[in-house]
């Protein structure tokens, strides 16, 4: 049964019997990945290629309006170098009930690019669509035999809908390997979503660092053929960009520069020499970021060597600070993700002392409640938090 392309033109097929299941081929490095031709799906699949994976992009042409989102796909796998590109037919149209499907009912729209995403789910929400498109992509990776499956979904700034939480994807990854031969026989196949937990910012900061080429991806519901530049995800996209666009990180000029942040921010009610860290902020193994926005100074984070530490958790985060009027936009998620990058190259994990406010922030990049709740004084309660950089 012949399903499409490869990104270079052959024909690529999918035999749905046993015979065609890589039944012992060592292809654990391998990650089938739902391109659909946007920001996210383009993201993912340069992420795990950036990971060592080798992608095969799979893409579903399910009667969508919003259709040239899969010439954008094409071009996409070639751009982004995927192993092989699969283009599924599957008409959706049958089903219906969704505006991305049915020409008839119309895509919510707003011309102010700052208006707020629907807040229910709203009609564009395909009928059960990630299940039916992760079920697809689980029969092409068991037929090649791969042993993971990457997917876009997000569950921060997205428009609602119910198969991008990570209880759909925690509960799909269970079936995955009670429903197939791989998963009976051991050789489990893994759902990966490394954007789940991500800001539509911190998305589009991820595919920069990666070079992803932005502009070459359809995020949109409705363009014809352009970005409608209206609808839900228009706007997140154009809001992200607007973020995006007024932020600048650097190092410090002086360590006063940082102590004057922290200070303000941390420490308001002490002298500001208790913001200066004098057994940390001075050495050369210490790393300082500043962060800015529309040129005004916003946020501080500082990451250093820790000797009192575990072993898995060398590093420790000290001193971040975001000034008031810059909270909530994902500043200090960035920031956090930074130091997490340099961890990375280490191969450290870190650790922190975070205050009740600031734990939702840390666990939304992955770090993990550590110790009960304490006091520091003069200071307030706080949560020792720990990331391991597995």
């Amino acid at each position: 049964m012949k399903l499409g392309l490869s990104h270079d033109g052959r024909d690529s097929t999918l035999d749905c019997g046993l015979n065609g299941v890589q039944e012992h081929k060592n292809t654990k490095n391998t990650a089938v990945v739902l391109l659909s031709g946007g920001l996210d799906s383009a993201t993912v699949s340069a992420k795990l290629i950036a990971d060592g994976y080798e992608v095969i992009a799979l893409s579903i042409d399910y009667g969508q309006r919003h259709v040239v989102e899969l010439a954008a796909a094409q071009k996409l796998a070639r751009l982004l170098g995927v192993k092989e590109h699969v283009v599924m037919p599957m008409d959706m149209n049958v089903i219906g009930a969704s505006a991305l499907t049915d020409d008839r009912i119309e895509v919510p729209k707003d011309d102010d690019a700052n208006a707020a995403v629907a807040a229910d789910i709203p009609i564009t929400y395909v009928p059960a669509r990630n299940t039916i498109f992760l079920s697809l992509a689980l029969a092409l990776a068991e037929s090649r035999g791969a042993h993971h499956i990457g997917i876009g979904v997000n569950a921060l700034d997205y428009s609602g809908y119910p198969d991008c939480r990570p209880e759909f994807i925690a509960a799909f990854e269970k079936l995955v390997n009670l429903a197939t031969r791989e998963g009976v026989e051991g050789r489990s196949i893994k759902l990966l979503t490394p954007l789940q937990d991500l800001s539509k910012v911190e998305i589009l900061q991820l595919a920069r660092k990666l070079a992803v080429p932005v502009d070459e991806c359809i995020s949109c519901y409705d363009p014809r053929p352009k970005a409608c530049g209206e609808c839900d995800s228009c706007r997140l996209r154009i809001q992200a960009e607007a973020k995006l666009s007024q932020w600048n990180f650097r190092a410090p000029q002086s360590v006063a520069e940082i102590v004057d942040l922290r200070h303000r921010n941390l420490r308001q009610n002490q002298a500001r020499e208790t913001a200066f860290y004098p057994e940390v902020d001075e050495l050369a193994s210490t790393r300082h970021l500043m962060a800015e926005v529309d040129g005004q100074l916003a946020g501080c984070a500082t990451l250093q060597v820790d000797p009192s530490s575990n072993e898995s958790c060398r590093l420790r985060i000290r001193g971040m600070a975001v000034d008031e009027q810059y909270r909530g936009i994902g500043l200090g998620s960035a920031m956090v993700r930074w130091c997490q990058s340099l961890a990375a190259e280490s191969g450290d994990g870190i650790w922190c002392n975070a205050r009740i406010l600031a734990v939702p922030m840390y666990a939304r990049c992955g770090f993990k409640v550590a110790s009960d709740i304490f006091e520091i004084e003069n200071i307030g309660p706080h949560y020792n938090m720990e990331w391991q950089n597995d």
